[in-house]
């Protein structure tokens, strides 16, 4: 009841603060820091199911989910009198469009009863991905939401490491068969999912070191949620999470405006690192050592994902132009399919995101989603190159590998579409993407809303605060900013 009451607490806290504090652009870093609180849309799943309107509202139990819905009001209110301010000028805006319309229709051929949860908001993410650049200013903003990871990324980092030892284990589920040993989620509902977001902040966090020197962001939270997160991501025993850190570690740092020695001593460094950290839990034992030893046993590693594979490539190849339905697989699993599941499976969700959307959506599905991953892949790489700013060209190089990363991730663990943090990222692209294409605004006097030019230009100009140094190692930067 005390971890109950303290999370409580805090997630209403965060949704205080922005009443109080009566500033919108506090909205971002509110979702950043309840995204990870899964715990009540968890324990309530019983409750109110996981589809139709009941399950929606479980899904805003997240406090970060409601943050987001609430990012998107306040967006809309701020530009009720000019509304195009609502569409960036961004190359990746219309075919998301394009692709949640088609899984929406994708609902008139599927026969389950109740549309899914990761389809009912769905509209909500993509809102937000339109929203969320507009109450990005400048450069500050940025870092606040970069602050606001790190700090989380440490909370959640105690949380893992402390559940190890038996502190706040609510998920009996977790709890491995030595019965001994817990898997540690924190306050996510998945231990993976956790490991997931170690993956996205750990590379962020030495890229800022690296790129812009000491500063009280870097000092105070993202050498902590480094030294942390390593911690947490260890406790979660998740094998894809570890992978996807590597992944997405390499690829941010050969991405980078990092000279090159500097990006080979810190990939040899990386290897090395994590060498040590796989000879010590081999030396140790234990559920952890099991779990790297199966990453050498081939298609022992993926577990339970091979027959919900075969399942889903069967409904595909049964419907191969539109599939089951969107949010169909797991009932077509169940009713349809219930020959390809063993008796000893236990679980019925899909865990590869691709198979799913062939299973749901078949060609049409595939193809179009393959499209979009393709304009977002260009679209990142054009923002990359046509970039002079070095603190530009560093976020943009780990949003592209932390989104290739979550794509990846999702191939052995699934909740792709319906995963937040991938939505939470491509607005942070557009919002980098436009730069000072999408006009800021603020209530003046009269409570009228109206375009702030003085303040789109210095938006255009990207200023940087005085501590930032020049990421080509050619001028050093001061100790604080």
């Amino acid at each position: 009841m005390i971890e109950l009451a303290a999370i409580s607490f805090v997630a209403a806290l965060f949704l205080a603060g922005v009443v109080v504090l009566r500033e919108p652009r506090l909205l971002l870093p509110i979702v950043v820091l309840g995204l990870p609180i899964e715990y009540f849309a968890t324990v309530t799943l019983d409750d109110f199911g996981g589809s139709g309107v009941a399950g929606a509202v479980r899904a805003l139990l997240v406090p970060g989910k409601a943050a987001m819905l609430a990012t998107v009001v306040v967006a809309i209110v701020r530009s009720r009198n000019n509304l195009s301010q609502l569409l960036p000028d961004s190359a990746v805006l219309l075919p998301i469009v394009v692709l949640m319309s088609v899984m929406l229709i994708g609902l008139g051929w599927s026969d389950s009863l109740l549309p899914p949860n990761s389809l009912l908001i769905l509209p909500m993410y993509v809102a937000f991905v339109f929203a969320a650049p507009t109450l990005i200013e400048d450069r500050r903003d940025f870092e606040r939401i970069w602050g606001a990871m790190f700090a989380i990324a440490i909370v959640l980092a105690m949380i893992a490491v402390v559940q190890r030892f038996g502190v706040f284990n609510w998920r009996g589920i977790l709890i491995q068969s030595d019965e001994v040993s817990y898997r540690s989620n924190a306050t996510f509902g998945d231990p993976n999912i956790l490991a997931r977001y170690f993956a996205v902040v750990i590379p962020l966090a030495v890229m800022l070191i690296l790129g812009t020197g000491p500063r009280r962001l870097t000092l105070y939270l993202a050498v902590p949620a480094c030294v942390f997160g390593l911690a947490g991501i260890v406790a979660t025993a998740s094998r894809s999470g570890w992978l996807m850190l590597l992944v997405v570690g390499f690829l941010a740092v050969m991405w980078s405006p990092l000279t090159r020695y500097t990006k080979v001593a810190l990939t040899v460094a990386a290897f090395a690192g994590v060498g040590v950290l796989l000879a010590l839990l081999m030396v140790q034992g234990g559920a952890d050592a099991q779990r790297v030893q199966t990453l050498w046993s081939g298609v022992e590693v993926i577990g339970q994902r091979e027959f919900l594979i075969r399942a889903g490539l069967a409904m595909w190849r049964d419907n191969l132009l539109i599939g089951v339905g969107s949010g169909n697989y797991q009932h077509a699993l169940v009713v349809s399919y219930l020959d390809l599941i063993p008796t000893w499976a236990r679980t019925t969700l899909s865990h590869t995101s691709t198979v799913s959307i062939l299973a749901e959506l078949g060609i049409v599905g595939g193809a179009l989603f393959a499209f979009v991953a393709a304009r977002i892949a260009i679209a990142i790489t054009s923002t990359f190159r046509s970039s002079g700013d070095p603190y530009k060209k560093l976020i943009t190089g780990w949003l592209g590998a932390s989104l290739l990363g979550i794509l990846l991730h999702t191939q052995s663990e699934g909740r792709l579409l319906d995963e937040p943090y991938l939505w939470f990222l491509l607005a942070m692209f557009v919002a980098m993407e436009t730069g000072g294409r999408t006009l800021a605004t603020v209530r003046v006097a009269s409570g009228v809303l109206r375009a702030n030019a003085q303040s789109a230009r210095a938006v255009e100009r990207w200023p940087e605060p005085a501590a930032t140094r020049v990421l080509d190692g050619r001028a050093a930067a001061p100790t604080v900013d």
